[in-house]
C-alpha cells in the first residue's frame, strides 16, 4: 500500500546527503518512526492528511514497543537474547525483574499535543480511563475554554490513542492566559508565574538565540528568511525588532512549557522505554527552534545522544497549481520545492517533510500561530466576551447609534429595523451597500458580533432565506442568538461560535453562500489570508464578498508603541495580491468613505447624554477610556495617512 493511498501525501527526506529523496510509507514508518524514542510533528492545525499521519506514527511507536526487531528495543537490552528467551515480551519481562523498577505493562508512548493546556491533563486522565467519551471530552475542553483549538478533526488519533493501551495524551502548553500576563505584566512576572506553577525549567529565561528570532519574525510577517531570488541570486532582508520585546518571549514560554512537560516524561522514564510524539506547529519546531532546542538543551540524556533519537517531520502542503497531482505523479520538482520552503539541506530545518495534498473538506490553512497571534485572539475574546456579557443591561445611546449608523450610509429603512439593538453595532463601514443582498439568498457573516449587521441580512433576505453569523465570543454568540429569538428568526437567522479562520462548510450547516459579509473583524484577524481563503471556499460559483475592515497605508514605525489592533491591521498594498492568489475576481478596494474618524450628527441636550452615560455604564466598550489614555501619544499622528477604512468587494468565478 502506498503513502498516497492512506494519507494524500508523500514524504521526503531532508537530511544532507538525502535531500529530497523520496521513501514509502512503511519505510519511513519501520525505519524512521520506529527507532526513534522522540517524533515531534510540526503540524498545520485541523488538517486530515497530517491528522492520520499522527494516527500513524503513534500507532507505529506503539507497536515498537515490543517490536522483536525494533532497534529501540535492540538498545534497551544491547542486543542479547536475555536468559536465552526467543520472545521479544519474555525479553522485557526478565529486563524488568532483573532491575526491579519497571512493568512491562507500563511502557507507554506518551503523545504531548499543543491542543491541550497542562491545566487539561484532569480531563484527559478522564478520557483515557473511560470516565467521558470523545464528546464528553471535546465538551470539557470548551468549558475550561483557554486554548480554543478546533480539535473536532483530531477525534480519530484522540480515539485511536485511547483504544491503544499503550499510548497516553499530555497537554503540552502553557495556558494562554500566560501569554497575556506576560504582554500585560512582563517576562519577568510571567516567568515567576510560570515557574511557581511548574510550568517550566527554574532555569528558563525565555531567552532566543537571534537565528529563532530571525525565523519567528518571518512566520508573522510572511518574510522569506531564506530571501526572493532575483536575477544572479536572491536577496535577503533582515527582520526587524518590532515583536522581540514581547511577542517573542510569548512565543518562547509556549516552547519552554512544551519542552519541560516532555522533559518530566523522560525524567520519569527510569527504564528510558517510553517514547514521545509531540504534536506542535510548524513554529513551534522548524529548524530545530522552539520545542526541540529546548528539549535538548534542558534534558540530561543529550550526551547520551537524545538529539540523535529524535525524529523531526515537518508537514508541508502541496501547491494548488500542481492541480494534485502529488500521489500519482512527478508533474513537480520536490527537491526545489523543498529548497524554495526550508532553504535547502544546510538549513537543517527538520528530518523528514510529508507533503500532503490538501482535501476540499478540510480547514486547509489555518497555519501554525505564533504566541503573538494567539496573543492577538485571545486579547479579541476576552474583550468581547465582555461586550457580550454586558450587551443586555439597560444604556446605550440610542440616538448616537442611530447617527453613527446613518453616517456610515446604513438607509433610514435599516436604522428601523435594526431598532433598539442598533446600541450594539460594532462595525467600521457598511457592507449591505457594497453587498447588495437579495431576497432568498443565503449569506455568511465573518465575526457577527451582537449580530445588527446579520440581523440586517436577515430581513434583506427574508423568510425564504438564511444568514449564518460566526463569532469568536461565546457570549456575543449567545447574545446574538437571543435577538433572533426574540425576534421570531430562528429558521433564517442563527450564530455559531467559530474563529473565522477555522471553519468549514458542515460547520456552517453544509450551505454554499450566495454572499459573505463582515464589519471589522478581519481588523483583528491574525491571518488574514485564511479569513479570505475561507469566504473563497464557502461561496458558490458567481458568489460575492463585501468585507469592511481597516488597513494600513504606511508601514507604521518600529520605535512607537501602537495598539495591537493596528499591529494587526492589513497592509493595504498585500490584499490585491492576496485575493488574486485566493482565485477571486472583479477585486475592488472601495476608498469612498476612508476617513478613519466618522462625523455624527446628534441632536440631544446635555443632560440627556449624561443620563445616557450613567444608564450605561455597566455596558463594557472597547474604546474605553483606559485604553484611550494609553495611546495618548499618539494624538500627534495623522491616522488619515496611516489608516484608511475600506471596503474589500471580489467575485468567485
Amino acid at each position: 500500500m502506498t503513502s498516497a493511498s492512506v494519507i494524500r501525501g508523500r514524504l521526503f527526506r531532508l537530511t544532507p546527503n538525502f535531500f529530497g529523496e523520496e521513501m514509502k510509507l512503511d519505510e519511513f514508518l519501520d525505519e524512521h518512526v520506529s527507532p526513534s524514542k522522540i517524533v515531534v510533528l510540526g503540524e498545520t492545525h485541523g488538517v486530515s492528511p497530517i491528522i492520520k499521519l499522527q494516527t500513524l506514527i503513534q500507532d507505529t511507536m506503539a507497536r515498537s514497543l515490543y517490536n522483536p526487531n525494533s532497534d529501540f528495543l535492540q538498545r534497551i537490552t544491547g542486543g542479547f537474547n536475555i536468559l536465552g528467551r526467543s520472545s521479544e515480551k519474555d525479553k522485557f519481562d526478565s529486563l524488568s525483574s532483573l532491575n526491579g523498577e519497571t512493568k512491562e505493562d507500563e511502557r507507554r508512548v506518551r503523545v504531548v499535543m499543543e491542543h491541550f493546556s497542562v491545566e487539561m491533563q484532569n480531563i484527559l486522565d478522564q478520557y483515557h480511563v473511560g470516565s467521558i467519551d470523545v464528546f464528553g471530552l471535546l465538551q470539557e475542553y470548551q468549558n475550561i475554554g483557554t486554548e480554543n483549538h478546533y480539535i473536532n478533526p483530531y477525534f480519530p488519533a484522540l480515539e485511536s490513542a485511547r483504544r491503544n493501551g499503550n499510548v497516553r495524551l499530555y497537554g503540552g502548553f502553557i495556558p494562554r492566559t500566560y501569554a497575556r500576563i506576560l504582554m500585560k505584566e512582563g517576562i519577568d512576572a510571567a516567568i515567576q508565574r510560570a515557574r511557581t506553577e511548574g510550568f517550566i525549567n527554574y532555569e528558563e529565561s525565555l531567552k532566543g538565540t537571534d537565528a529563532h528570532y530571525n525565523f519567528f519574525e518571518g512566520l508573522i510577517t510572511g518574510r522569506n528568511i531564506h530571501g526572493v531570488k532575483v536575477p544572479g541570486g536572491s536577496t535577503v532582508d533582515p527582520p526587524t525588532d518590532r515583536f522581540r520585546a514581547k511577542m517573542f518571549p510569548a512565543q518562547i514560554l509556549k516552547d519552554a512549557s512544551m519542552a519541560h512537560a516532555v522533559q518530566n516524561i523522560l525524567n520519569s522514564d527510569v527504564m528510558g522505554t517510553d517514547k514521545i510524539l509531540v504534536v506542535c506547529g510548524l513554529g513551534h519546531m522548524l529548524y530545530s527552534h522552539g520545542v526541540p532546542e529546548r528539549i535538548f538543551a534542558n534534558n540530561s540524556l543529550v550526551k547520551g545522544g537524545i538529539k540523535r533519537k529524535t525524529l523531526r517531520v515537518a508537514c508541508l502542503p502541496l501547491p494548488a497549481q500542481t492541480g494534485g497531482a502529488c500521489p500519482n505523479g512527478d508533474e513537480f520538482d520536490p527537491v526545489e520545492l523543498l529548497k524554495e520552503a526550508y532553504g535547502g539541506p544546510e538549513s537543517d530545518a527538520a528530518d523528514v517533510c510529508f507533503l500532503y495534498v490538501e482535501e476540499e473538506e478540510e480547514d486547509d490553512d489555518d497555519e501554525d500561530c505564533p504566541a503573538g497571534d494567539d496573543h492577538v485572539r485571545d486579547e479579541t475574546r476576552e474583550a468581547y466576551d465582555k461586550v457580550g456579557s454586558t450587551a443586555h443591561l439597560e444604556g446605550g445611546d440610542m440616538d448616537l447609534a442611530h447617527g453613527m449608523l446613518s453616517s456610515l450610509f446604513y438607509t433610514p429603512e435599516e436604522i428601523k429595523f435594526a431598532g433598539v439593538n442598533a446600541v450594539n453595532f460594532q462595525g467600521v463601514g457598511c457592507p449591505h451597500r457594497h453587498a447588495e443582498i437579495k431576497k432568498g439568498e443565503s449569506v455568511l457573516d465573518m465575526g457577527a458580533g451582537l449580530g445588527v449587521d446579520s440581523l440586517l441580512a436577515a430581513n434583506a433576505v427574508g423568510k425564504e432565506g438564511r444568514v449564518v453569523g460566526i463569532d469568536l465570543s461565546e457570549e456575543c454568540v449567545r447574545h446574538a442568538n437571543k435577538m433572533a429569538s426574540d425576534r421570531s428568526l430562528e429558521t433564517s437567522l442563527r450564530f455559531a461560535q467559530l474563529p473565522i479562520e477555522n471553519f468549514d462548510e458542515q460547520i456552517c450547516g453544509g450551505e454554499i453562500f450566495d454572499v459573505v459579509i463582515s464589519n471589522g473583524a478581519f481588523c483583528l484577524l491574525p491571518n488574514k489570508k485564511s479569513g479570505f481563503r475561507n469566504a473563497f471556499k464557502v461561496l458558490k460559483s458567481g458568489g460575492r464578498i463585501a468585507i469592511c475592515t481597516t488597513v494600513l497605508k504606511e508601514q507604521l514605525d518600529d520605535d512607537v508603541e501602537w495598539p495591537l489592533c493596528m499591529e494587526t491591521f492589513a497592509k493595504l498594498e498585500e490584499l490585491e495580491p492576496m485575493l488574486k492568489d485566493l482565485g477571486f475576481v472583479d477585486i475592488d478596494i472601495d476608498f469612498s468613505d476612508s476617513k478613519m474618524e466618522v462625523e455624527v450628527e446628534v441632536d440631544e441636550d446635555e443632560d440627556a447624554v449624561e443620563e445616557s452615560k450613567e444608564e450605561g455604564e455597566g455596558r463594557y466598550k472597547i474604546h474605553n477610556e483606559e485604553g484611550q489614555n494609553e495611546f495618548r501619544h499618539l494624538e500627534k499622528f495623522d491616522m488619515n495617512n496611516l489608516c484608511a477604512r475600506v471596503v474589500i468587494k471580489a467575485r468567485k468565478p
